[in-house]
């Protein structure tokens, strides 16, 4: 009895937070937060080409750059995430993203981590930036995951895929850094 108490609290206490997380991404976006998020975004990615050999010139080459600074994760049983993303190169003008996915499994904590996906093809930024105002990796397109060798060098196998993810940063409580059915919804800004 005491076990299903526990257990439904913390279920309850998940699933407060995910609404808590998805009703931030839902939430006007105004230009003084999207401000806020393109200093992140360039500090994000500055760190990360200052700590990733050969990073300098994916990006160079790259289409488009979307950059998630801060992505919190938590759960338990079942897990949620959410995040706020600009897209910085790839469109005429950054375009604001909220980020979300409800996961299942052995999830137990909170994490916060980085993502960075490259967009290395015109066809891999239209599907981001035309048409629907959202867009889920797995599902609208499948995702390289970028590997960082010994000595913070980039492992080159995925590099020149569509779509590449460099997921970084990993702080907090729980492993699972998994990605799939990540949902991206475009933001408008007021």
């Amino acid at each position: 009895m005491f076990r299903r108490r526990i257990t439904a609290s913390l279920l309850s206490g998940v699933v407060a937070f995910g609404l808590v997380l998805s009703g931030q991404a839902a939430a006007a976006f105004t230009a003084k937060e999207a401000a806020a998020l393109d200093a992140e975004a360039k500090a994000t990615l500055t760190k990360f080409q200052a700590d990733t050999k050969g990073s300098k010139e994916v990006f160079a080459t790259a289409k488009g750059v979307l950059v998630c600074p801060k992505i919190t994760k938590g759960g338990f049983i079942v897990g949620v995430e959410s995040g706020d993303c600009v897209l910085s190169k790839g469109a005429p003008k950054p375009i604001y993203y909220g980020t979300s996915a409800l996961k299942g499994g052995l999830l137990v904590g909170i994490s916060w981590y980085s993502m960075i996906l490259v967009l290395n093809t015109d066809d891999a930024v239209a599907k981001f930036t035309k048409g629907e105002r959202e867009w889920e990796m797995g599902v609208d397109a499948s995702v390289a995951v970028a590997k960082v060798g010994a000595g913070g060098a980039l492992d080159t196998t995925n590099l020149k895929k569509d779509i590449v993810s460099f997921i970084f940063g990993n702080k907090g409580l729980m492993g699972d850094v998994s990605f799939s059915g990540s949902r991206f919804k475009k933001h408008d800004v007021q």
